[in-house]
């Protein structure tokens, strides 16, 4: 599979609204967005979902998404969400900007549900950028949209309007490893991370993505 044509895979993007940075404390998901991909095109399959708390969301963080206590206190608890995210995701390999903030988030999760294997690779497109992009400072979301020209809009920091926006970024880096003659797993492997350590019900198959 790692010489598979980019082009060719299925992806589930994916993004997380949260309380804060720090999954291995006592932050949390308030907001859950994903969309699917066939190559470079938007298949139209979206998830999406605010998530309740049951508790108040840190002054600090309203600022940045926008999200306010009365937006999540009707939505559903992450007990609620989660699995269904975990099905909507499937074996797809997932693209994620700065994916080992939204990984630390899902791993912490991912302990709420054993029952569940987790056998998906994820591109990460703060690492391709790193990759392309090596001579500049900035590679947050913004920069990089700058640097392909892409627009942002009004739904900067809120889920699905993020993962459209690492959508577009990525299509412009296969359009780039195309021209390259490289569009494979392989020539991105220092780009993605694997499937969480603490899962252990992996089929081996899954395990010979690159």
């Amino acid at each position: 599979m790692s010489k598979a044509s980019l082009f060719d895979l299925e992806y589930v993007i994916f993004d997380f609204e949260t309380t804060g940075l720090e999954a291995d404390k006592d932050d949390e998901i308030i907001e859950i967005g994903a969309i699917k991909l066939k190559g470079a095109e938007l298949t139209g399959e979206t998830f999406s979902s605010l998530i309740n708390i049951q508790r108040k969301i840190p002054e600090k963080v309203k600022t940045i998404h926008g999200i306010q206590d009365e937006d999540i206190k009707d939505k559903p608890t992450i007990e609620e969400i989660f699995p269904k995210f975990l099905n909507f995701l499937g074996n797809k390999i997932l693209i994620a900007h700065n994916a080992e903030f939204d990984l630390g988030f899902l791993k912490k999760n991912l302990r709420r549900f054993p029952s569940f294997s987790f056998p998906n690779y994820c591109i990460d497109t703060l690492q391709l950028s790193r990759q392309f992009f090596s001579y500049e400072k900035g590679h947050s979301l913004n920069a990089i949209a700058s640097r392909f020209e892409i627009p942002t809009d009004k739904d900067r920091h809120r889920s699905l309007g993020d993962c459209h926006l690492t959508a577009k970024i990525f299509s412009e880096f296969l359009k780039a490893l195309k021209r390259r003659k490289c569009a494979t797993l392989a020539a991105i492997k220092s780009c993605i991370f694997p499937p969480p350590k603490m899962v252990t019900s992996l089929q081996p198959q899954e395990l010979t993505l690159l």
